[in-house]
């Protein structure tokens, strides 16, 4: 029987893992997972993130072992080390074939190509897949042939396909023999203990697969209402799990599709809206591969790279503390810098502040949130920071600015969240939790670091001047 090598990297999944079925199917399969850790620093990965990558490593491991396929885990550190590694591994096992699902970003693909390369030229072969999103890069077109660069008409489009081909998953692959010892990643890779953050986020597929199974049902009755609402647990929280591969993109749509009537669209609005989100990912992660500069610090629209950005480390540091001096950003803040992770609305609400209110380089925001983020996803990150930096594809226009104080009133009006994420406003008002600077201030809660209206319109003159030349 041949000898197959699977690379495993964000599919830390046995359930509609391609590769791993492909391989499974036509030989005997051995599991490898690359350890890179000065890659993620360089990445700027954030240490939530590795210990959940670590710990759904072990699930997998013990999943594969069950089913009689070997999980190798090697020390690679950096991208570059990956095509001598995986050959080396393919070499010792004689596979004669490699599989693995291709990721999205610019040093991932170039990665990946080194790889296969380095394969192709000692003989071996390489079977490449696709299966980080639900539709393949590429595959959603104008009729023209051009990519979209608009949400509303990249969705009809997409959903359009889906209806047309159906969403389809792959099974588990079968045991090739009896158990073999599992493999566990090592308990502290560089200075991240695998422990970090495990009273929050239980890690690996099964947990996954228990998030999936509650959600539908719960969200049909109240996400559209809810997911804006910090103090409910109105989201999925399933965004590690699709960060990580734990879970797939098309695992997810299936589940939705199946509760909202067989519909992608035209069904419960809830279900509509759950599954408008999950093509939001799909959009940007497509984005980012037509347009590479995207992951090179570079704005998807270019002629805002000149904008005059302050790059005040003061301003940063106390946007990063969560001590502005306004309850509604501090408390998302803090909320990241506690459990990383952060409500969508916060999201929102914490990088319109820093990028339209204090003006600093939507780019500093961006690389603290993926810093912090247990769900960080580069294209998901990256595309919410452009929205909301308004330099992005599809962005919010320049002069819509978000008002935390309004925001609060909307979204978070007794102050619930507020005064479970931020102590010195605990026994707080409703009231004082939206401006407390109003009441003379509350306990040691820090006074405005800025006047809304007076950063709102130095903001604005800024943008016009900039859009005037």
């Amino acid at each position: 029987m041949s000898q197959h090598l699977v690379w495993l990297r964000t599919d830390l999944r046995i359930l509609d893992n391609p590769a791993l079925f492909s391989a499974a199917e036509s030989g005997h399969v051995t599991a490898l997972f690359l350890l890179t850790p000065e890659q993620w620093q360089i990445h700027g990965i954030a240490p939530r993130k590795i210990a959940f990558i670590l710990r759904s490593l072990d699930v997998v491991s013990e999943q594969l072992a069950e089913r009689g396929i070997e999980t190798k885990i090697i020390l690679s550190s950096r991208f570059e080390d990956a095509p001598r590694k995986v050959l080396e591994v393919a070499t010792s096992i004689q596979a004669t074939s490699v599989f693995w699902n291709d990721e999205i970003a610019v040093d991932e693909q170039r990665r990946d190509d080194a790889v296969a390369h380095a394969l192709s030229e000692a003989g071996i072969n390489v079977t490449r897949h696709h299966a980080f999103t639900s539709l393949p890069p590429g595959s959603v077109r104008k009729p023209d042939g051009s990519p979209y660069s608009i949400f509303t008409p990249f969705k009809k489009r997409w959903i359009s396909i889906c209806v047309d081909r159906g969403i389809h998953t792959f099974p588990m692959p079968e045991s090739q023999g009896p158990k073999t010892p599992a493999t566990k990643a090592p308990v502290t890779v560089g200075d991240v203990a695998k422990s970090l953050g495990s009273e929050n986020w239980p890690a690996g597929e099964r947990e996954g697969l228990k998030l999936l199974d509650r959600f539908p049902d719960a969200a049909i009755l109240e996400y559209d209402n809810q997911r804006d609402l910090p103090d409910l647990e109105g989201t999925s929280k399933l965004s590690p799990h699709l960060a990580a591969g734990t879970l797939s993109a098309n695992h997810c749509l299936k589940a939705a599709y199946a509760c909202n009537g067989h519909r992608l669209s035209g069904g419960n609005p809830n279900i509509d809206t759950w599954i408008s989100e999950l093509i939001w990912r799909e959009f940007y992660n497509h984005i980012l591969v037509e347009h590479p500069r995207l992951a090179m610090s570079r704005a998807f629209r270019p002629e805002t790279d000149l904008l005059p950005w302050n790059h005040s480390r003061e301003q940063l540091e106390r946007w990063q503390r969560g001590e502005t001096g306004f309850p509604f950003v501090d408390a998302g803040m803090r909320q990241l810098n506690a459990t990383g992770w952060m409500h969508n609305r916060l999201r929102m609400v914490t990088a319109q502040f820093l990028a339209k209110h204090l003006f600093l380089d939507w780019r500093l925001g961006e690389a603290y949130f993926m810093s912090q983020l247990v769900d960080g996803d580069f294209a998901a990150n990256n595309g919410g920071w452009q929205w909301s930096a308004s330099t992005g594809t599809d962005a919010v226009p320049y002069f819509r600015i978000f008002n935390p104080v309004r925001q609060a009133e909307r979204f978070d009006p007794q102050g619930t969240f507020v005064r479970r994420m931020i102590p010195e406003l605990a026994e707080a008002s409703p009231k004082q939790t939206l401006e407390p600077w109003k009441f003379g201030g509350v306990g040691n809660y820090p006074a405005p670091m800025i006047d809304l209206g007076e950063a709102r319109d130095r903001t604005l003159a800024v943008w016009k001047l900039a859009r005037a030349k």
